[in-house]
């Protein structure tokens, strides 16, 4: 968490200084927030969306609906968390305000960089607890409410076996390229008793080619359908003829096989909780969002903006 709110204060301490903070862009229930503070969120949202942290002035102009939502809907859960006497603690808040001066090389330089983007340590106090309230209404609301009981995920289960099932897989060494003449030449090769492996290491024209050929195993319905129709059907220890594919040839050996297994409950549980928690909890915030929406007064001033 601490790493949360680090690079949160120092977009804060770094980020839009030159927008005026009088040009206000939306209004929350009488709360209002200005350019500056969009274009500080703008630039909070970016590493989410992009791999380019540096972006150009209209290029950030594509962000401001998203950011100007996240605003709004952040704001909306800190006045439903005061709504309902929630308060910050204040040993996390002082916690985390104490970390956030250690990161400097000195108190003076910590006091100095405040001075210079005009922020006093009070209102950096203020956006730490209104970060820290906002992600405890988020876990009461969101994070707590969508947890599933074993009990359920067992009884989904039970219901669902049919669901739970390990394809038939093979295990596979492959040998791949773009060159017929060369696959019939290394077709004859293994023919001619020479290690497939080694051929796969010296010759083979895929990223497999570094394990000497070995893809692991793949089940059915994940092969291209060329070669999941040989494999199929190889024994172990088989090698197939040479395979055309759309862009290339292949030459396969099964180095071994599963059949389709029941996956126990034990297997798919955590993977099973971790979908139906996400999605919960998703529908969750969604409802959430919409209701305090539709209860608040927001104007959104973004464009009329001088």
């Amino acid at each position: 968490m601490f790493r949360l709110f680090f690079s949160l204060i120092m977009i804060i301490l770094f980020s839009a200084s030159a927008y005026a903070e009088e040009n206000i862009v939306a209004k929350v229930n009488g709360t209002s927030f200005t350019k500056k503070d969009l274009e500080t969120e703008v630039d909070r949202l970016i590493p989410r969306m992009t791999f380019h942290r540096n972006v150009p002035p209209e290029k950030r102009k594509t962000y401001y609906d998203k950011a100007l939502e996240e605003l709004i809907n952040r704001e909306l859960q800190y006045q439903d968390a005061l709504a309902k006497g929630m308060k910050p603690d204040k040993e996390k808040v002082d916690a985390q305000l104490a970390n956030i001066g250690k990161r400097f090389k000195s108190p003076e330089e910590y006091k100095a960089v405040l001075e210079k983007e005009s922020i006093t340590e009070e209102k950096l106090r203020a956006q730490i607890e209104k970060e820290l309230l906002v992600q405890d209404m988020i876990a009461k609301k969101v994070t707590d409410a969508a947890q599933i009981s074993e009990a359920k995920l067992k009884e989904y289960y039970e219901k669902n076996t049919s669901m739970f099932k390990q394809p038939e897989s093979v295990r596979l060494r492959i040998i791949s390229t773009k060159d017929e003449t060369k696959a019939k030449d290394m077709l004859a090769k293994i023919k001619d008793g020479e290690e497939f492996g080694v051929l796969a290491w010296n010759f083979s024209e895929d990223s497999y080619r570094v394990k000497s050929g070995d893809i692991g195993y793949i089940h059915k319905g994940r092969m291209l359908p060329e070669i999941e129709e040989v494999a199929l059907k190889l024994k172990v220890g088989a090698v197939s003829d040479i395979i055309k594919t759309e862009d290339a040839w292949y030459i396969i050996k099964v180095e071994d096989r599963k059949p389709e297994t029941q996956l126990s409950f034990e297997e798919v549980k955590n993977k099973l909780k971790k979908k139906f928690e996400t999605e919960r909890a998703r529908e969750l915030k969604e409802k959430w969002i919409t209701d305090l929406r539709a209860k608040a007064k927001i104007e959104v001033l973004l464009g009329t903006e001088k």
